[in-house]
């Protein structure tokens, strides 16, 4: 007898994960290459293809100071890595480091991709619970808008601004500062390299999915409200769909996105579903794992397709011998936290926000 959570996935009809484009099974030995055929699928027809680093990144310290009662320090580095035009690029870096870390005593880090809202940040009891952050501020790495290929990254990638259909957009432009930082944070002696994690909030969730399905060295990827085109299934999802994100924010993505949004009744018709970006996420040398969060009144998000997500990733774990997503067999309630398997998921009260309870669930589960 089917389970309820298996009979809602039959119903969204989802492309298999662990078969190959050639109608063969996934095996362990062969799922590293059934992972580049979904990281190629998603690049080619949602994110656009992520550019290889062609040099060394570096950096520099410029400011530091005490924060918190001098609980931890506070540094602005400054990030520079070499571009495919001959020049190179720098961005800001906010570096929060607890006085607890040492050589001796490594931390876990996280590469925050942020607002610029300070709300999004519960700082001090980030602090306290042991965690250092490297904070981004998206738009001093490529601006959120239209029209803007011409400017900041952007402009070393993009001759006049122009992109071809399988360009990377902005969400991968974000994506590839989030990985440069992360070059940076491995130099620290501080930094418990086993335990490093990339998280964002709406847009920059799905961001942070796409660095930790391309980065392999994040182990940890948490998601807040990614939503459409992020953490939640395409196929039968409510509130915000393809082809409306496309229309009005095609540019976080590659043009090619085009082919597969123009039609709401053309989901089936996808070579993929948002899982495949999870299962990207799924073994390897350092396991990571993606803790996921959605609200019960962010609609537009739609809970249950993201909730069903990691259920239909779930099995690129037990592949392996995990644990995958453990859940109960129905779908879930304002409140539930579901932190015991490979993938992580909460559900709290609310709507589209990056909440201080979802900071304490991200770090509970890289703590756990």
């Amino acid at each position: 007898m089917k389970t309820e959570i298996a009979k809602l996935l039959e119903e969204r009809h989802l492309p298999e994960i662990l078969k190959m484009k050639d109608g063969s099974e996934v095996t362990r030995e062969n799922f590293p290459e059934r992972r580049r055929e979904m990281l190629d699928i998603l690049a080619e027809y949602e994110y656009g293809t992520m550019p290889s680093p062609i040099g060394e990144t570096t950096w520099k310290e410029e400011t530091k100071f005490e924060v918190c009662c001098g609980k931890a320090s506070e540094s602005r580095i400054s990030i520079t890595f070499p571009t495919p035009d001959g020049e190179s690029f720098t961005f800001p870096v906010n570096l929060i480091v607890p006085k607890t870390a040492t050589a001796e005593n490594k931390l876990p880090a996280v590469v925050y991709l942020a607002f610029e809202n300070k709300y999004y940040y519960p700082i001090e009891e980030v602090i306290d619970s042991g965690v250092i952050v490297a904070e981004v501020q998206y738009q001093q790495v490529s601006l959120d808008a239209a029209g803007t290929f011409d400017k900041l990254m952007d402009s070393h990638y993009f001759e006049n601004g122009k992109r071809n259909g399988g360009d990377f957009g902005k969400i991968g432009m974000w994506a590839y500062a989030a990985s440069r930082t992360l070059d940076f944070l491995l130099t620290l002696d501080y930094v418990d390299k086993s335990r490093v994690g990339v998280m964002g909030p709406s847009r920059l969730g799905k961001t942070a999915l796409w660095a930790g399905a391309n980065d392999e060295r994040f182990t940890y990827i948490f998601s807040n409200d990614a939503g459409c085109s992020g953490d939640a299934i395409e196929r039968g999802k409510i509130g915000e769909r393809f082809p409306r994100i496309f229309t009005v924010l095609g540019y976080w993505f590659c043009e090619n996105m085009k082919s597969v949004s123009e039609s709401t009744d053309d989901a089936e018709k996808m070579p993929f579903d948002q899982h495949f970006l999870l299962a990207c996420c799924a073994p390897r040398k350092l396991q990571p794992a993606p803790y996921i969060t959605a609200a019960s009144l962010d609609e537009w998000a739609d809970p249950t397709s993201q909730y069903l997500s990691c259920a239909a990733a779930s099995p690129a774990w037990e592949l392996f011998g995990g644990k995958g997503f453990v859940h109960p067999d129905r779908l879930p309630k304002a409140g539930d936290r579901f932190p015991e398997g490979d993938l992580g998921f909460h559900l709290r009260e609310g709507t589209h926000w990056l909440s201080r309870h979802d900071w304490m669930g991200f770090i509970d589960f890289l703590k756990k």
